[in-house]
């Protein structure tokens, strides 16, 4: 099952290799609001959540 916390584990697992910029331009999923979601300052909705957990499967 997804949540906020397992995206946010394999976000945090994965930002090593791939820079938050590059993950934003993929996504549409501002900058900002991937670090606040990284540092567990705000959660996504749903569409960003999902559009996020279907980038970090595949790359």
């Amino acid at each position: 099952m997804m949540t906020q916390e397992s995206v946010r584990n394999k976000l945090l697992e994965k930002t090593f290799a791939f820079r938050q910029k590059n993950i934003s331009e993929v996504t549409g999923i501002p900058i900002e609001i991937i670090s606040k979601f990284m540092n567990g300052k705000r959660e996504l909705w749903e569409s960003s959540l999902q559009a996020l957990n279907d980038y970090l499967d595949t790359h």
